[in-house]
């Protein structure tokens, strides 16, 4: 597997319209058990032309991503009842066509688990919160134009 990215925004960019693979809108999965947070991601992310199902915590976007295609999943590390980390991990084992979504790591607490390599197995992109819309439109990019090596 690939070193996860860790995304900085481009200044310069003007169009914050995203386009999946096929051409269409992306359908994104985000888990964030913050309600504020949770509710302007999904709007930014809305706005920049995604689907957004939006779940409170890592066992629910493990039952989504089970039962729904993604073109990216965005998960808080941090959340109660399963914590990004795990869920992501769980999404990996399930195997198929959702096991190589790209998976994006949303936190603010993103300097410690770099630090420790916990979300480095799992995760292919990772954004430090809070993130503006450039920096959030940047990071979808990079997770949608991903590829998995080897699954």
């Amino acid at each position: 597997m690939s070193e996860p990215a860790v995304v900085v925004a481009d200044p310069e960019k003007k169009s914050l319209k995203l386009e999946a693979r096929h051409g269409g809108r992306p359908r994104l999965l985000l888990a964030e058990d913050s309600d504020p947070v949770r509710i302007v991601t999904a709007a930014m992310l809305k706005a920049m032309g995604c689907d957004v199902e939006a779940v409170i915590h890592g066992e629910e976007a493990v039952r989504s991503a089970s039962e729904n295609a993604f073109d990216v999943i965005v998960l808080d590390i941090e959340m109660p009842i399963m914590d990004g980390i795990t869920a992501a991990r769980s999404i990996r084992r399930m195997g198929g066509p959702i096991a190589a979504t790209p998976l994006m790591a949303l936190s603010a607490f993103l300097a410690d688990s770099v630090r420790t390599g916990e979300w480095r197995d799992t995760f292919d992109i990772a954004l430090p919160k809070p993130a503006n819309r450039n920096e959030l439109h940047e990071a979808v990019k990079a997770a949608l134009a991903r590829i998995r090596a080897g699954d």
